[in-house]
């Protein structure tokens, strides 16, 4: 009886207890800085990514031979306003998630009220991409950031003066900066602002065309670069497209959902045991939140389905188009986009049958960020399993990857190490991760169009350090390699897991 008594009063204090709305947002900012600085204490490597990312930082180029040039120029401000150091990405990718959260909370505010937008920013914080991932830094990181501004300044220029529409423009154009990919959902954002009739007014309409110009002037220096350069980010993305039949396109559908599920099995496994919880501890007739009503600032607005439509299933439709009748083999990295606005959606639908309880789902996506914390240390912490087929690139082990090639260029030449080459992921932690405080920081060399800022002369003067994983090919006329087991022997076990280690000499001799 006793026991019986004291949950009933744990459970009257736990209704007691009130939590503000913007506890979602908190949470969810809390957690990704959690999810960085656990990458920090538990990775050896980077993801490839990253690892681009500095190879392309060492010059800052109005273009890159994949992508438009905006997240390397950030992180290359940031080494020369503060130094190098391999943490950089981290710390940009955390920022450029913490923002696409404050501003996704903001948009979520403005069409569904404080409590769902809340709610909204819980899930989305679930996604692998914003979680377990927040240490990756490439181009859907910053593009996922410059959308979700772009939508936010679009619905306060509804009613807001002409200076919403210019950061409007600003955002749009940083959004395709980041990558080409933005065209898409800004196509979307049209398609919402025509058809909410937020571009009837003149003032509206001088707006937008204000917003424009803006646009094509932050994008005339890259489209000159595109033009002077063969367009080559675009035949990059022409890799894309296969020659498949009607099945073959099904499946390039099928394989990029899966995997969208995947990504956000987090998210389904919370909406699932609150819904749970709801309907087999609480059952039907039970109270909802006390605060639920009073934390309700309003009713969504009546067009969040033209603005779901817009910011979700347009771009959704895209892909479908692109697979099925372009036989467009679809990236699972698109899905980061795709969806970053389905968190708002999954919200809306979950409130309007009935109130959330937001504690509650705090509670639970924080025990399920517990639980992913805890696997993936012990992924980190289990050798083996750097011996799967799959390349984990957080686990290999950089430093000592930088260490032995460093040594194995200095133990057959006085001359400095200037450049690598090879494997871009592997030469470029050697780069990277180099201790040699002698000279400058080698730069990761791939062939005159990826790298144009290295002229091939340079290579040969001063001799270049090869860093290549076990299954590719050296170059001719480099002597025996040396053999880095990534995996050592333990007497009981062997684990297949090597690179080679090679140098073609420079062309002179040094002191």
């Amino acid at each position: 009886m006793d026991t019986t008594r004291s949950l009933q009063w744990l459970a009257r204090r736990r209704d007691a207890l009130p939590i503000r709305p913007i506890n979602g947002l908190l949470v969810s900012l809390a957690v990704i800085v959690c999810w960085a600085l656990w990458a920090v204490v538990f990775n050896v490597g980077q993801f490839g990514d990253n690892i681009e990312q500095f190879n392309w930082a060492q010059s800052l180029e109005w273009g890159y031979h994949k992508h438009p040039p905006l997240p390397t120029w950030l992180l290359g401000a940031t080494i020369a306003l503060f130094g190098p150091s391999p943490y950089w990405t981290y710390l940009l990718a955390a920022l450029c998630l913490i923002g696409t959260a404050l501003f996704t909370w903001l948009i979520g505010r403005q069409l569904l009220g404080e409590r769902a937008a809340s709610a909204a920013i819980v899930l989305w914080g679930l996604h692998l991409y914003f979680s377990q991932r927040a240490q990756l830094y490439n181009h859907n990181t910053v593009l996922v950031l410059w959308m979700s501004a772009t939508v936010w300044f679009a619905l306060r220029a509804r009613d807001g003066g002409l200076g919403w529409w210019l950061a409007t423009g600003a955002a749009a154009g940083a959004a395709i900066l980041s990558k080409y990919q933005a065209v898409v959902p800004l196509a979307g954002l049209l398609l919402v602002l025509a058809w909410t009739g937020q571009l009837r007014a003149t003032r509206q309409r001088a707006g937008f065309a204000l917003a424009v110009v803006m646009l094509l002037a932050i994008l005339a220096p890259h489209a000159v670069w595109l033009v002077q350069n063969d367009f080559a980010p675009f035949h990059y993305a022409s890799e894309a497209v296969a020659s498949a039949g009607f099945w073959r396109r099904l499946g390039f559908l099928v394989s990029f959902f899966a995997n969208q599920v995947r990504l956000f099995f987090p998210t389904l496994v919370v909406l699932g045991v609150c819904w749970a919880l709801a309907r087999y501890v609480d059952g039907p007739t039970s109270a909802a939140e006390p605060q639920a009503a009073a934390d309700t600032a309003r009713e969504p607005r009546n067009d969040f389905r033209i603005w779901s439509i817009g910011l979700i299933w347009w771009t959704v439709g895209v892909l479908i188009v692109m697979a099925l009748v372009g036989s467009v083999s679809l990236r699972n990295h698109w899905g980061m986009q795709t969806f970053q606005f389905l968190c708002l959606w999954l919200a809306w639908r979950w409130d309007r049958r009935a109130p959330i309880d937001l504690r509650r789902l705090i509670a639970v996506a924080l025990l399920v960020h517990g639980v992913s914390l805890a696997l993936y240390a012990a992924e980190h912490h289990n050798p083996r399993s750097l011996s799967s087929k799959r390349r984990i690139d957080t686990m290999y082990p950089a430093q000592r990857i930088a260490d032995v090639a460093l040594a194995h260029w200095k133990a057959q030449t006085n001359c400095p190490l200037e450049y690598v080459s090879g494997d871009e992921f592997l030469a470029g932690m050697a780069s990277l991760y180099s201790r040699d405080r002698s000279a400058a920081r080698p730069l990761v060399y791939n062939t005159p169009a990826v790298t144009p800022w290295i002229r091939p002369e340079a290579t040969v003067r001063a001799g270049m350090l090869f860093v290549v994983d076990e299954d590719e090919v050296l170059p001719d006329g480099l002597e025996q390699p040396e053999i880095l087991k990534l995996l050592l022997d333990d007497g009981a076990h062997q684990w297949p897991k090597t690179i080679r280690i090679a140098m073609r000499p420079p062309s002179h001799a040094c002191n």
